[in-house]
């Protein structure tokens, strides 16, 4: 019938039974916050996923919306310091990076075989890891230092 005037419907017409399913996702199901923890022992980053107790991932769009609003202390924060910070002694001549040695309590350059002009200077360790996977493969990048 048609609600308001009460004529019969010129269509056929089924019935039965139609199941549900509720979705179950609740919020405290979904929940996840993290100051430190777990981290994955190649990269040294923390681990992924809210069920290994992983970090939250600052993404490709929300470093771009950072970079935008002009927020380059949170920038390093988030991508540097909490993630993955390493310190690389990199020689100021030839611009590779050189190696701290614990006996001599110095930074030393394994090219140019001294000691003199070494600076150190906080990466991310994936990019540490980065230069020395190019170098394995004859692809030799060099860091220009510049005093600030």
């Amino acid at each position: 019938m048609i609600c308001i005037t009460g004529e019969p419907l010129q269509a056929y017409i089924f019935m039965g039974p139609i199941y549900y399913q509720k979705l179950k996702h609740m919020v405290l199901d979904k929940m996840h916050a993290r100051g430190s923890g777990p981290r994955v022992m190649i990269t040294i980053q923390p681990t992924e996923g809210r069920s290994r107790n992983g970090g939250l991932r600052v993404g490709e769009m929300e470093r771009d919306c950072l970079i935008a609003y002009g927020a380059s202390m949170l920038i390093y924060e988030r991508l540097v310091l909490s993630s993955d910070p390493f310190e690389v002694q990199v020689c100021r001549k030839c611009g590779l990076l050189g190696y701290y040695n614990f006996k001599l309590k110095t930074g030393i350059c394994s090219t140019c075989k001294n000691g003199e002009n070494i600076s150190t200077m906080k990466l991310p360790y994936a990019c540490k890891l980065l230069i020395q996977e190019l170098q394995s493969m004859n692809i030799i990048p060099r860091l220009k230092l510049s005093e600030a």
